[in-house]
């Protein structure tokens, strides 16, 4: 059973939240992330602390037990036909995209949008 991990489930487990220590729990299991969840996440751990921490945090997760998917051409055009079919922004298609390919059992987010797709969403 694969999950795909949002950048918030990444990102939240570093910094203190209600959400954390569950966050913590869904890393170490371990799963599916993408290139662009790591930049996201990367992001928001920053805009809480600072860049070396955040940098600290990225270097921790690619250390993990991550299988980590590139987004490349083909990943963004499936992501893009699926725009019109669903209430996603580009990032989120993306996302989604990326679980769907990879097969993955659910998708660990707290992004409501994701209610009702081919795949559960699940809160860690």
């Amino acid at each position: 059973m694969k999950n795909y991990l949002d950048s918030n489930v990444l990102a939240y487990a570093f910094y203190i939240n209600p959400h954390q220590e569950a966050c913590q729990q869904a890393i170490e299991a371990g799963g599916i992330i993408s290139t662009l969840t790591l930049m996201e996440a990367f992001h928001a751990i920053e805009r809480e602390s600072n860049r070396e921490i955040a940098q600290d945090c990225i270097r921790k997760l690619l250390r993990g037990n991550f299988q980590i998917v590139e987004i490349d051409a083909n990943i963004f055009f499936q992501a893009l036909k699926r725009t019109a079919h669903t209430k996603l922004n580009m990032a989120d298609a993306i996302h989604y995209t990326c679980a769907l390919l990879n097969h993955c059992s659910a998708i660990l987010i707290f992004n409501k949008d994701f209610n009702n797709l081919d795949i559960p969403r699940k809160e860690p």
